[in-house]
């Protein structure tokens, strides 16, 4: 927006007044708050360590079908598909979920072919040997419990539990493997100056990569220390990310940018606040060359308004004696100055 002209005129008995002109200008009002939304996502124990030793080699975080993610001595776990835990020695004869498992592992590897029927035949235990070859160990064809940890979803990103460090001595039956539960939680942490500029009606555009999810206050909290939580949903109660959530990290916390709409944005005409004014029966107008426009105040704030009746390049008087069925002020021709005596004319001027 553009003042195009602040002029003195004189009113008469109240003396020479600042008359100013704007453009009415293409614009937008609004008012966001830039924080950051957490996302949470819980991990639970999904496997207890049945191996005995010294943890020698540990490999927490993003895990695929037949990673390695802890050795103990010398034998390694490794975490594949599955819903149901390993809880047996896999071996001949032996069927089952655990078993159909197992061969999806030996078949993405490469080692059996055909489809995973949980049933541990010859063709599984040929493949199991000859993954053992390939991987340097004793080619026994049986699958030891312990060795292979359900995860049922991969890839995903797993922890360890505290008792699976480098050099620390494991007996069995500690928790090993925590993995996420699915569970997801976006929440918002603000200080108490922060919270208090932040509605309930407020909404959270959060953003991750090319996609941005809306999102409301669905509960609000207030720890000891003053800070406030606030719970997010999506606007119909449902989880934020939607169907979306796949393209979202697998970390037990992930930082996603977020803004925070205090003032929803409106776009249109804009002119400055000071150039709208009421009636006494509360209907709004704008004072331009033509005289009084009748507006309609679509949005405001920071000192800019956004109105409908007005078109962009229309120009709207801002200051000036602007009395209801008054005549708006009009702008003083610009006369061209004329050089002083012994001035050069033409001559470069410094600005």
């Amino acid at each position: 927006m553009t003042l195009t002209s602040a002029v003195p005129e004189d009113t008469g008995a109240q003396g020479a007044v600042q008359v100013a002109w704007a453009e009415a200008s293409q614009g937008s009002v609004g008012r966001s708050l830039p924080l950051s939304t957490t996302l949470r996502q819980p991990a639970l124990p999904v496997a207890q360590n049945t191996l005995s030793g010294v943890v020698t080699s540990i490999a927490p975080g993003e895990v695929d079908e037949g990673d390695v993610v802890y050795v103990v001595g010398d034998t390694a776990v490794r975490v594949v598909q599955g819903e149901s835990p390993f809880w047996r020695e896999l071996a001949n004869n032996t069927k089952g979920e655990d078993v159909a498992a197992l061969q999806q592992l030996l078949i993405a590897e490469g080692y059996l072919a055909g489809e995973a029927d949980g049933d541990f035949g010859p063709g599984t235990e040929k493949a199991v040997k000859a993954w053992q070859k390939a991987e340097g160990r004793e080619q026994t064809g049986v699958v030891p419990l312990g060795e292979l940890v359900a995860v049922s979803a991969l890839p995903a990103v797993v922890q360890l539990g505290e008792s699976v460090m480098v050099g620390r001595s494991v007996t069995g039956g500690e928790d090993s493997v925590l993995a996420p539960t699915g569970q997801r939680e976006f929440v918002l942490v603000v200080t108490a100056d922060q919270a208090r500029l932040i509605p309930a009606e407020a909404t959270v555009e959060i953003t991750y990569e090319d996609h941005t999810w809306d999102a409301v206050i669905a509960s609000t909290a207030q720890d000891e220390y003053g800070s406030t939580t606030f719970t997010l949903s999506a606007p119909d109660g449902s989880e934020v990310c939607s169907e979306q959530c796949s393209v979202l990290p697998n970390d037990p916390q992930v930082t996603l940018r977020s803004q925070v709409v205090i003032v929803p944005r409106v776009e249109g005409t804009t002119v400055p606040a000071a150039a709208v004014h009421t009636r006494a029966d509360g209907s709004a107008y704008v004072v331009t060359d033509s005289g009084e426009m009748d507006v309609t105040v679509a949005g405001s704030g920071q000192g800019i308004v956004v109105v409908e009746g007005v078109q962009p390049g229309t120009r709207v008087q801002v200051t000036g004696d602007q009395g209801s069925g008054t005549a708006p002020q009009q702008p003083a021709p610009q006369q061209e100055q004329q050089p002083a005596p012994g001035d050069g004319a033409g001559s470069p001027q410094d600005g």
